[in-house]
């Protein structure tokens, strides 16, 4: 689709690039997060858009859920 191909097409992490429907958009900052982007597929892209998709970074299924662990560990670190 328009949204995962402006963000390259593929996971930013490993490559994956196989069944678009496994490619996931990880906010970078989720104190940004306005909404997520994965939920107007069927919307046309606009300024709207674009805006969120570029507080975000494209990621497969798999990368995306150990991005929250890694980051979830983090936070334990911290407490």
């Amino acid at each position: 689709d328009s949204q995962s191909r402006y963000k390259g097409g593929c996971c930013q992490k490993c490559g994956y690039d196989k069944y678009i429907g496994a490619l996931e958009f990880h906010h970078i900052n989720p104190d940004e997060k306005d909404f997520n982007p994965s939920s107007l597929k069927k919307y046309t892209m606009d300024q709207r858009i674009t805006d969120e998709l570029d507080k975000c970074v494209l990621l497969c299924s798999n990368c995306h859920r150990e991005t929250h662990h890694e980051i979830s560990e983090k936070k334990k670190e911290l407490f």
